[in-house]
């Protein structure tokens, strides 16, 4: 059976469920994981309806291709990153994290933590093409259960240094959260209010992923309830926004900048698309910025390299703790709690304003998209002396700065542009968007 190839992302596999990514799809994905590293494999999924299809599909092909398999069953992705980093298992997680219920996925680890990404994905999917090789009666693999969210729970636990008593407004977006981050909050000794913290694969209430504007809710909540802080999560737990004691949403740098006031070090990991808030707060602490390609995955392996206490990814992901949990957003609440603890006054007082921002796509054919951006880079290379080429090309400049990257997915051209005023804005914006033109 021919397996889509479009499924194989660059951090992990993902399809429509039941189109292109279905359960015969999911046990030759099994068996390619297997052919690719047999070892012993927690398999464990989200709440979504049609993850323990696949779950249960994809151990019928790590079995048959001789790998042995632990089901650990349903819980926030924070329980497959313990498992795969505390407990040495290889990993494979069911979930489309912040997409839509009809999609869903899989995220992968190696013991140890890391997670299998970038061109493993692609020998996976070579593996899967050319046709599994499966394991003889005598070699298939074995499989056991056992309940790894309790232990994750007490691992939880011992995070950190709580003192309890804040009010929290808690949105789990009826995603895998719910199933057990209420009850810590309440078993750490904090006043939870909770909303769509009934798990529900529909996600009925906002979709899977929270922004600002599908969680104006939260406002009314947080300040009904008098609450020290609000936060609302994604479908399987790692995307998190903080909500401060008015109801008002912080982006991620804000939320970071806020963070520092916990570090013993300002070390920070950002990514190249993250706002100048950052750095200027850094700098404030006599501290570094290690700038890191946009995506997740380099943002936790930079950040733990690195050796930084923090690391912010601009979608709403957070490495704490020194990456104790890689970016499990149940460990990035506790530590934001944690913070609130030892601030002087209520968390909007700690709040950095935000400098004029906009994004920008432009469409771009596959063909023409890289070599565009890397004519960018030579040419700003020549104008400009602060000059990024890790991810894209970003330029800063005495009031702003511009980010110009080539989509992985998608035939555009992605442009952040950021700035002290609303003029200079503009400014940046009519030059990189005539640049790109005068190159095409």
């Amino acid at each position: 059976m021919r397996v889509p190839s479009n499924i194989f992302r660059a951090y992990d596999i993902r399809g429509v469920f039941g189109k292109d990514l279905t359960p015969d799809v999911a046990t030759i994905i099994g068996g390619a994981l297997s052919n690719f590293e047999q070892d012993e494999y927690c398999v464990c999924h989200d709440t979504r309806f049609s993850s323990p299809i696949l779950a249960k599909a994809l151990i019928s092909g790590l079995l048959g291709a001789g790998s042995s398999v632990v089901e650990a069953g349903a819980g926030p992705i924070g329980m497959a990153i313990y498992a795969s980093k505390h407990l040495g298992f290889h990993v494979a997680y069911i979930t489309a994290s912040h997409l839509p219920p009809e999609w869903n996925g899989f995220k992968l680890f190696r013991g140890g933590g890391d997670p299998i990404c970038l061109g493993d994905i692609e020998k996976i999917r070579t593996l899967a093409e050319k046709g599994v090789a499966w394991a003889d009666l005598k070699n298939y693999g074995k499989s056991k259960e056992r309940e790894i969210l309790p232990e994750y729970y007490e691992f939880l636990h011992r995070i950190g240094s709580h003192k309890g008593g804040l009010k929290v407004v808690l949105d789990c977006g009826n995603g895998a959260t719910s199933l057990m981050l209420p009850h810590l909050l309440r078993d750490l000794g904090y006043e939870v209010y909770t909303v769509n913290c009934d798990a529900d694969p529909r996600f009925p209430a906002r979709g899977s992923e929270p922004t600002p504007d599908n969680t104006r809710y939260m406002e009314h909540l947080v300040k009904y309830y008098k609450a020290d802080l609000g936060v609302s999560l994604d479908g399987d737990g790692d995307r998190v926004i903080f909500f401060d004691e008015n109801g008002e949403p912080l982006t991620p740098e804000q939320a970071a900048v806020v963070m520092l006031n916990r570090l013993s070090r300002a070390e920070v990991a950002a990514n190249v698309e993250c706002s100048s808030i950052v750095d200027k707060a850094v700098a404030a602490r006599r501290g570094r910025v290690v700038r890191v390609p946009v995506g997740r995955i380099f943002m936790i392996l930079d950040a733990i390299k690195a050796g930084v206490e923090l690391g912010v990814e601009s979608s709403g992901h957070f490495v704490t703790y020194k990456g104790v949990n890689l970016d499990d957003g149940i460990v990035s609440l506790l530590f934001m709690l944690e913070t609130i603890e030892t601030l002087d006054g209520p968390l909007s007082s700690y709040r950095v304003p935000m400098p004029p921002v906009k994004k920008l796509k432009l469409d771009v054919p596959d063909e023409k998209k890289f070599g565009l951006v890397e004519a960018l880079q030579e040419k700003y290379l020549r104008e400009y002396q602060r000059v990024t080429t890790l991810d894209g090309v970003r330029v800063d400049t005495d009031k702003g700065w511009f980010l110009v990257r080539a989509s992985n997915t998608e035939p555009v051209i992605r442009i952040t542009i950021e700035a002290e005023d609303m003029e200079t804005l503009q400014d940046l914006e009519n030059k990189v968007t005539r640049d790109i033109k005068q190159l095409l």
